[in-house]
């Protein structure tokens, strides 16, 4: 009997099914060594050597699984397709203790489909022990920060608060955003736009330049002077100009991607998403829902142009299949997107219903759209004059500009969601204009505003944030939310995050404290040597031995600058005997 290993008991029923009788596959549930909890697990003094224990609850499971790797003629480890995995591999053969007799095989499978759990069982490779490596460096850095700060903010602060490497630095994110609100200083401005007609057709030209420099009114009597001026004057056409413009397609999801768009078009939190998307994922119905690749297989590919080209007509189908970059800090290019593993099947197919179903569909169109075509838009615009006399202008310059689609190519498929934050390009029509056209003004609109402070981070904007700086990786996002919400720090209010008072204390003690290891550039760097480890181009004492010489110093700062400990209260002295 051959014996396959994998991480989730639904999973396992999955890949029974598709390889049938011989084979006995078992789930391990994720991790079963990791550092203890009673213990710091960690001799710095000795390399930053790990104390790995069972994990409480598992001794049960991992004895069945040792019996069932001893009984087994080959073992096949194939457990998820990342750095985690590849560690829950790796201890589990420790565990085992397995003879040079026994084979022993990597499996790695980026999709739960008949064809890709056979073809990765038939194309083992041996384990990756840089990204052992990698992982392990990454479970030391978090067990130092959280184990030692941890105690050094709660003894400070007289409660309980807790300190993380990307945790402290995602509410640092939150908590500055909302200092930069309250320190925010609204200025107001006014714009002048005028409403024209042309044959009879309106439009409406902003403006642009005053003495060949951008406009900055902040009070209303210059513009009124000017609305008055131009009453009596004549207004035509400068330089006009039409032309058409390409708006490709986005790359198809990754894990933050994903998380962004469910939040912002389905209303669902990241903790929400990557619950939906393991379940899609373990059902064969989606590709692996943790990377932050965009690369697609070929095949994959030329099964989506084939149903483009089908469903849609070769008007829908670019000339070549496009090929996408990761553009977010510490991308891993190998790691292919989130797309279905099979383009046939549209939502109304997959055996789901509600969010479930929804967030299929949404994996489907954004993947089926980024194989077809660009939109395509008809850009018109032109330069307003006025003055006096025709030809000789004021020294003022409006501009229109509008657009039209003229082809809608992959927007027959999806349209990125948006919110309130973002700024939308508006479609307007314009008349046709040309150079010294004549102009009927209608009436001058002169308007007032406000400066806007930044906004609150909602969950899809602070993971955009995350992931522009290359802080964490896309996996961690979810659980990092959940966790500096369900520890008070931050609060979701109308979908915004906003910090608590005890999340602001936190923040101001381990950036005071700590800021060389918890600034948001510094954790974006480590990233980038953990990859740089997984890669083999550095060791995890390298990674290991500069953290320490940035931590321990400010951790002896920290400790120093505690208020110090109560003396314990005397017992008074008993000059009486007691009476009963």
């Amino acid at each position: 009997m051959k014996l396959v290993i994998v991480e989730s008991p639904a999973k396992a029923r999955q890949i029974t099914v598709y390889l049938g009788e011989g084979w006995r596959v078992e789930a391990c549930r994720g991790h079963v060594n990791d550092l203890p909890d009673d213990a710091l697990g960690v001799d710095v003094d000795a390399d930053f050597r790990p104390t790995f224990i069972v994990l409480p609850g598992k001794g049960n499971l991992v004895k069945r699984l040792l019996k069932a790797i001893r009984e087994a003629e080959a073992i096949y480890v194939a457990t998820d397709p990342d750095r985690e995995g590849e560690a829950i591999a790796w201890h589990l053969l420790k565990l085992a203790r397995i003879g040079k007799s026994q084979p022993v095989y990597r499996a790695a499978f980026h999709a739960i489909t008949k064809t890709a759990v056979r073809d990765a069982i038939a194309h083992p490779r041996p384990l990756d022990l840089n990204l052992v490596e990698a992982q392990t460096a990454r479970r030391i850095v978090d067990r130092l920060v959280g184990y030692l700060a941890s105690p050094l903010a709660a003894n400070a602060l007289v409660g309980r608060f807790s300190a993380g490497r990307v945790q402290s630095v995602c509410l640092r994110l939150v908590v500055e955003r909302e200092r930069e609100i309250a320190n925010f200083t609204p200025q107001t401005y006014w714009t002048l736009a005028l409403d024209l007609t042309v044959d009879g057709v309106p439009f409406t030209a902003k403006l642009h330049q005053v003495k060949g420099a951008e406009p900055n009114f902040s009070i209303r009597e210059p513009l009124d002077k000017l609305a008055a001026l131009l009453g009596g004057a004549y207004l035509w056409v400068g330089r006009a100009g039409k032309t058409t413009r390409q708006r490709p397609p986005l790359p198809p999801f990754t894990t933050a991607s994903l998380q962004q768009a469910a939040a912002k078009g389905l209303g669902l939190s990241p903790e929400r998403t990557m619950t939906l998307a393991q379940t899609l994922y373990e059902a064969g119905w989606i590709t692996y829902h943790r990377t932050d690749g965009v690369a697609v297989a070929p095949e994959a590919q030329t099964a989506a142009r084939e149903y483009i080209e089908r469903a849609y007509g070769t008007d829908y189908l670019p000339s070549e299949a496009p090929i996408y970059t990761a553009r977010s800090a510490n991308a891993q290019e190998a790691h292919e997107a989130i797309r279905p593993t099979d383009v046939s099947q549209v939502s109304n197919d997959v055996r789901a219903e509600g969010d479930s179903a929804a967030l299929y569909g949404l994996i489907w169109q954004r993947f089926l759209a980024s194989q077809m075509a660009a939109a395509v838009y008809n850009v018109t615009g032109a330069q307003i004059y006025a003055g006096k006399q025709i030809g000789q202008p004021y020294p003022l310059e409006f501009r229109t500009q509008g657009r039209t689609l003229q082809f809608d190519g992959f927007l027959k498929v999806y349209e990125e969601p948006g919110d309130e934050d973002e700024d939308t390009p508006s479609d307007s029509l314009l008349p046709d204009l040309h150079e010294g056209q004549m102009l009927t003004l209608v009436t001058p609109q002169i308007a007032e505003h406000e400066t806007r402070a930044p906004a609150r981070y909602t969950e899809a904007a602070l993971i955009a944030a995350l992931e522009r700086n290359g802080v964490g990786r896309p996996s961690t996002y979810a659980t990092m939310l959940k966790t500096v919400r369900e520890r008070g720090y931050v609060r979701l209010q109308q979908k915004r995050l906003i910090p608590t008072d005890e999340g602001i204390r936190l923040c101001d003690f381990l950036t005071r404290h700590f800021n060389a290891v918890l600034a948001v550039d510094y954790t974006a760097r480590l990233e980038a040597q953990l990859d740089a480890v997984a890669q083999g181009k550095i060791t995890r004492l390298d990674v290991l031995r500069e953290f320490w010489s940035a931590f321990q110093p400010q951790l002896t700062g920290a400790a120093a600058a505690l208020p110090p400990a109560p003396a314990p209260t005397p017992r008074p002295l008993l000059l009486h005997p007691v009476e009963d």
